[in-house]
């Protein structure tokens, strides 16, 4: 939500509240302040968003630890994760490119594990604008959107410094996070909103992502990281299409992406999953129109009857007119 009146008390973790007013601008705090206003870019009103501000502070957490050489490799190491991550319409999730570079940065030896779960906690703990502390948000939305986080930049900077200062004298400890959690939905975590998770983490057939308009599948996330590909298949067993991996989200599932529109492939087809010990997960699609979770898989493409008109599949259910509902967030993996 954007925040048009912020509190006179700077933003407290762990339960602390620190009953000052905003902070001084310490020798050290101007540093900070400075070098996120080399990075950070403000939208047309002078605001910035929780995510934005997060990646910043990472960079200036990396600097400070790392020194200049560090942080170079860590931006080069950042930009590409950001290009990688690029959706079709421009938009990147910053959130989750910093956190890639993080891990990144942890594997090629630039920082221990430590250093970056330390690092992840402080920035997402400091970047914090309005009064959710669990998740972070970006700017983008309608009116009145609770998923929007954003203030003005001096404002915004001057909250931050105040609690990277309080990391840094030790008054305050930042909660331990790992930098592998799984970003919290931006549109499922919302009270009266609805979950793609729905609590199973089962398999979703989603005819239209709301990040590209096209087909997404998220596999269970029982099988997170066990999956080699995943491949959509016509009734008659022929190769469709082969889906593009775009990292795992929504309850730990991973998210394989397609060409077109679930409309635009024909009724009956398989969807195969096969995992890395070469194993093969089948599921049958009875009217790829029609978004479709929790089935369970299928033996073959024999088992179910590619005539079958059932689309629910094999002890599933099938959500009629639920396509508008968020199969990942504006800026999930």
């Amino acid at each position: 939500m954007e925040i048009r009146k912020l509190s006179s008390q700077v933003p407290s973790q762990q339960g602390v509240t620190t009953s000052s007013t905003t902070p001084a601008q310490t020798s050290a705090n101007t540093g900070f302040t400075g070098f996120l206003k080399g990075v950070l870019t403000p939208d047309s009103a002078n605001k910035v968003n929780e995510e934005d501000l997060f990646s910043a502070i990472v960079q200036e957490r990396v600097k400070n630890a790392k020194g200049a050489e560090g942080l170079s490799k860590f931006q080069e190491t950042l930009t590409k994760a950001k290009d990688s991550m690029r959706k079709p319409n421009g938009h990147v999730p910053i959130e989750d490119a910093t956190k890639a570079a993080l891990v990144q940065a942890r594997e090629g030896g630039l920082l221990t594990k430590e250093e970056a779960d330390k690092i992840y906690s402080e920035a997402f703990a400091a970047a914090q604008l309005d009064d959710n502390k669990e998740v972070l948000y970006d700017g983008r939305g309608g009116a009145n959107d609770p998923t929007i986080a954003v203030a003005a930049m001096e404002q915004a900077l001057l909250l931050a410094g105040g609690m990277i200062d309080k990391f840094t004298s030790g008054s305050l400890t930042a909660t331990i996070r790992s930098v592998e959690e799984v970003s919290n939905s931006k549109m499922g975590t919302l009270p009266g909103q609805h979950s793609e998770s729905g609590g199973s983490g089962g398999f979703l057939y989603k005819p239209v992502s709301d990040n590209t308009g096209k087909l997404v599948v998220l596999m269970p996330s029982k099988l997170a990281g066990m999956i080699a590909g995943v491949k959509i298949y016509d009734p008659a067993g022929n190769l469709l299409e082969s889906g593009r991996y775009t990292g795992n989200g929504n309850g730990g599932r991973d998210h394989f992406r397609f060409k077109r529109t679930g409309a635009d492939y024909p009724d009956g087809l398989f969807v195969q999953a096969t995992l890395t010990t070469g194993d093969k997960v089948l599921y049958r699609i009875g009217e790829t129109s029609q978004r479709t979770e929790n089935i369970d898989p299928v033996t073959d493409k024999d088992s179910s009857g590619a005539e079958d008109s059932d689309t629910s599949g094999p002890g599933g259910t099938t959500t009629r007119g639920s396509n508008s509902s968020p199969d990942d967030a504006p800026d999930a993996l």
